[in-house]
């Protein structure tokens, strides 16, 4: 009798654990381009609707596209990507198969997918119209983030009728270097000026004469951590992994970043992207998230309202 219960148990516990790893995502739709077609899925019990970007897809979920819609989806564990056309509609997410071993491309690539599957979720807050001509001028990178040694660039909005003056400030609040008269203009920390320390953290103003001085803080990442990131890097580079469309590498990229906590970085390869593919959706919705880190909730509000414009269903 003790048997028999132990084993009924056991096959619960099979049957449960055998439950929750179907139900697991295995494939995240990273790219939705739907301006003169449509892009669908159909999930398990739901009826065929227009993703949300960064939809997450488990097996036996089914993307379809019409005209010239086409839809780019990424697969968990480092198994590559599918592109979804009317040629191939339906197409049925297929289950996750057992790999054997592991490596550290296939290690860094499913790591990211992991970060980027939950990443698709409804915020918190709404954009508010403003209507001000007179906006106060406004830190935007680098800003509570960590930053890799070398280039440093920093970033503002403001007026383009006003100048504006840049200090950094070291550890103790010393005044490591200073530049005035700017224009409104990203400005780069001159090779020039002296070298930022690793493992340091260091504060950066910004002043005006009509609206006073704005403040933000970043860290330069250890030399450890930071060979390690562009090591990392380096697989998600086009040239290693030549078979991800330019866009979800890019998605990917700033993935791995954000979970580095490299905002800035982050933030910068979005904006690069996002030049480069003005419509994807997928890409304004990482960026929500990293303005959303960086404590700039109205630009993360106007992202997410972006992404969610673009996505929508096209009449």
């Amino acid at each position: 009798m003790r048997a028999g219960r132990i084993g009924g148990i056991v096959a619960a516990v099979l049957l449960v654990t055998a439950v929750a790893g179907a139900s697991d995502p295995v494939a995240v739709v990273t790219e939705i381009q739907a301006r003169s077609g449509k892009v669908e899925v159909k999930t398990a019990g739901a009826d065929w609707q227009s993703p949300k970007p960064l939809l997450s897809l488990r097996a036996g979920d089914q993307v379809r596209t019409v005209g010239d819609g086409r839809a780019v989806l990424l697969f968990t564990g480092g198994r590559g990507t599918q592109v979804v056309t009317a040629a191939n509609s339906p197409f049925t997410i297929p289950a996750q198969a057992a790999q054997d071993g592991s490596d550290r491309t296939r290690t860094v690539l499913g790591s990211v997918t992991s970060f980027l599957i939950g990443q698709q979720r409804d915020r918190a807050y709404q954009s508010l119209s403003v209507r001000s001509v007179r906006q106060p001028p406004l830190i935007l990178a680098p800003r509570d983030t960590r930053v890799l040694p070398g280039a440093l660039t920093f970033d503002w909005s403001g007026s383009d009728r006003l100048k504006y003056r840049v200090r950094l400030l070291g550890p103790q609040g010393a005044v490591v270097w200073e530049q005035s008269g700017l224009e409104r203009r990203s400005v780069p920390y001159p090779t020039s000026a002296p070298a930022l320390t690793a493992g340091t953290r260091y504060t950066w103003e910004l002043h005006t004469q009509e609206y006073g001085v704005q403040t933000a803080a970043f860290e330069v990442v250890p030399a450890a951590d930071a060979a390690r990131v562009r090591d990392s890097l380096a697989l998600l580079a086009p040239s290693a992994a030549r078979s991800y469309p330019p866009a979800t590498l890019a998605l990917m990229r700033a993935g791995l970043l954000f979970q580095e906590t490299l905002y800035a970085d982050a933030r910068r390869e979005l904006l690069t992207a996002i030049a480069a593919s003005p419509e994807e959706p997928t890409l304004r919705l990482l960026l929500g998230h990293v303005y959303d880190r960086t404590g700039l909730t109205q630009l993360a509000a106007t992202e997410f309202d972006e992404a969610e414009a673009l996505s929508a269903p096209k009449n």
